[in-house]
């Protein structure tokens, strides 16, 4: 049975957070035109598995490597830092965030409550640009910190915790927007 491939060998990448996604985008159309479960219709049934686990994972593969944040997560996975929500509920390490932080989510979305309580569009509006540039910020951190690795000889792990947390400040900033906008459109 073949070992499986990373996400990166998938598309013919080294694993890296820096990735040129104009050829990321031409190397999987190139492996769709290759590997399309269409072409291969008329083969045999073991050939046709075969194309279909080459299909499933060249887009799988395409799905985490074309977001910064999830190629973010999956190069920290490939290290032994698993950031995934089912890692902690399967009983894995759960990562703590600084309480400071948390706490400051928290008033975040009780002012957002309020504002959508008044219909304050101007400072829900006023809320999203602060919450996009939070984000921003981290995902310089995020770049940063991929830098570094980079550079250094070997994984410094005060480095990779610093990315792991500034990951996981995204994924709350990111459903906070998400919650904006399910309230936007459900209200529109």
């Amino acid at each position: 049975m073949p070992t499986a491939r990373n996400h990166f060998e998938v598309l013919g990448f080294p694993p890296t957070y820096f990735i040129d996604r104009a050829e990321l985008e031409a190397r999987y159309r190139e492996g769709q035109r290759h590997s399309h479960p269409d072409r291969f219709s008329r083969a045999p049934a073991s050939e046709r598995a075969q194309v279909l686990q080459r299909a499933t994972d060249l887009n799988d593969a395409y799905r985490v490597l074309k977001s910064d944040v999830r190629r973010a997560e999956y190069l920290l996975s490939l290290r032994g830092i698993d950031l995934s929500e089912e890692a902690e509920q399967a009983g894995g390490k759960k990562r703590a965030l600084d309480p400071l932080f948390l706490s400051d989510v928290l008033e975040l979305r009780e002012e957002l409550q309020e504002a959508r309580l008044h219909n304050d569009g101007a400072r829900i509006a006023s809320m999203g640009a602060d919450i996009r540039a939070r984000m921003a910020q981290e995902t310089q951190r995020v770049a940063a910190g991929f830098s570094r690795l980079s550079a250094a000889a070997k994984d410094d792990a005060a480095a990779l915790d610093a990315l792991a947390d500034a990951l996981l400040k995204l994924r709350y900033y990111q459903r906070f927007l998400d919650d904006m906008t399910a309230h936007e459109e459900a209200t529109a």
